[in-house]
């Protein structure tokens, strides 16, 4: 690996040679690429528990290709977006002895841990492009190979009543599952909703397929991934990753296409609206999800309606709390002062406004919208997964924070920000040797 780092730094230090070479990741770089998507959608669940706190493997993966890079010398950090960090969580830290919710450290640290590496990436290059496509050609693998599981898993768990591949968390000794309270079982018009057996959710099934979905559309179109990852986040019952890919494929690139993207939304609502009219059976499941955001005890209830109660609370509870929130790891402690009957869940625009207030919130986001749009990803790709964050529970969760790193390592060369010129342990291809 050392002659690896060496000859890779002398090629970046060397004004005279040419900029438009390819590079490829090294062995230990593939390796930890595979290792970190491969925990996060095979091995999420895992977790050694010390005390009440689940180190899951896709945290160890996240912490171990985050320590190869700067260990190895070669991170390149972006000043502003450690600036907004550290003022997060300053800001965070600074709540928690004068809140009068009961608050966790813990939870701050985690938060800490998780975002810390969103301030170092790749070096500014023009040959990079290789690093991402291998980066992306790896989570497009891994979700077509959780999607044909899924497949399978539908058929036999509605077909062959196997309950045993509803999910792994069944099957998982309790020593080393995964912490937490998840909805594993679900039934809509006596279908079991599959979940690809190693993902938690159905909801986590269509986000992962809608994701490899977008990426596949936007890159070489295989018909046959394509129909495996349309086959997976269709037999997922959820909309969650639906809505993300019409945020993807919607949402306007630029501002001078704010118009075209009103008028397609208005098409797709027109739409929307006379399937629902027409009551075709097929789309009866789908349709019916709407009912739920106003019946309490539902999952659309209790993921979009329900925790704009508890941010209403923190807001009835003054200026300060409104702006600076209630204290790290409050918005389950504080459920009581709702006095609530059902189920509710912590998207993260409910928890981050909740716990960090107005203020704490709006730097999160923006370190994350900094971290997405200054990378080389694609616009869809990164509407897909800015909406999926603000919208679901992934803010202290590390396989989505492990993700959004990974998928923007590699910086967008004609919008990012200077920082330290450098790279990660790279091999040049020797047909692609400067002379």
């Amino acid at each position: 690996m050392s002659s690896t780092i060496a000859n890779t730094m002398g090629t970046a230090s060397d004004p005279a040679l040419p900029l438009e070479s390819d590079v490829e990741l090294n062995s230990t770089g593939k390796w930890l690429v595979r290792s970190s998507v491969i925990s996060v959608l095979f091995l999420g669940q895992i977790a050694y528990n010390i005390g009440e706190f689940p180190l899951a493997l896709d945290l160890v993966c996240y912490a171990l290709t985050v320590s190869y890079l700067l260990v190895s010398g070669h991170a390149s950090l972006s000043v502003p977006s450690l600036f907004i960090y550290i003022s997060a969580i300053a800001l965070a830290a600074f709540r928690i002895p004068f809140a009068t919710s009961s608050t966790s450290w813990s939870s701050l640290l985690l938060l800490a841990a998780l975002y810390a590496p969103f301030c170092f990436r790749f070096a500014k290059r023009q040959d990079l492009e290789p690093v991402l496509n291998y980066t992306l050609k790896i989570y497009v693998l891994a979700a077509s190979t959780i999607a044909a599981i899924a497949v399978a898993q539908f058929a036999l768990v509605n077909g062959a009543k196997i309950k045993a591949l509803t999910n792994i968390y069944f099957v998982l000794p309790s020593s080393i599952r995964g912490a937490g309270f998840y909805t594993f079982l679900r039934e809509e018009g006596g279908i079991i909703k599959a979940n690809g057996f190693f993902l938690r959710e159905a909801a986590d099934l269509s986000l992962v397929t809608g994701l490899a979905l977008l990426i596949e559309l936007r890159s070489t179109k295989r018909p046959i991934i394509l129909g495996l990852l349309s086959a997976g986040l269709i037999f997922s019952y959820s909309g969650s990753g639906i809505i993300a890919v019409f945020a993807g494929l919607l949402l306007p690139k630029t501002f001078g296409r704010v118009p075209v993207f009103v008028a397609s939304a208005a098409a797709l609502l027109l739409l929307i609206t006379c399937l629902y009219g027409l009551d075709l059976p097929f789309l009866k499941p789908w349709f019916n999800r709407l009912s739920e955001f106003g019946q309490t005890g539902t999952s659309g209830y209790a993921r979009f309606v329900a925790p704009m109660e508890m941010v209403q609370i923190s807001f009835d509870g003054g200026v300060l709390k409104a702006w600076l929130g209630n204290g790290a790891g409050s918005f389950f402690r504080d459920l009581a002062l709702g006095k609530f009957r059902y189920e509710i869940a912590d998207p993260t625009w409910a928890k981050a406004t909740y716990e960090y207030g107005l203020l704490g919130s709006l730097l999160f986001l923006t370190l994350v919208i900094m971290r997405l749009y200054s990378s080389s990803l694609k616009v869809e790709a990164c509407h897909f997964l800015l909406i999926s964050w603000i919208s679901f529970s992934f803010l202290l969760k590390p396989g989505y924070s492990s993700l959004i790193w990974l998928l923007t390592l590699v910086p967008n060369i004609g919008r990012t920000s200077g920082g330290a010129a450098a790279e990660w342990p790279v091999q040049r291809p020797l047909s692609h040797h400067p002379q």
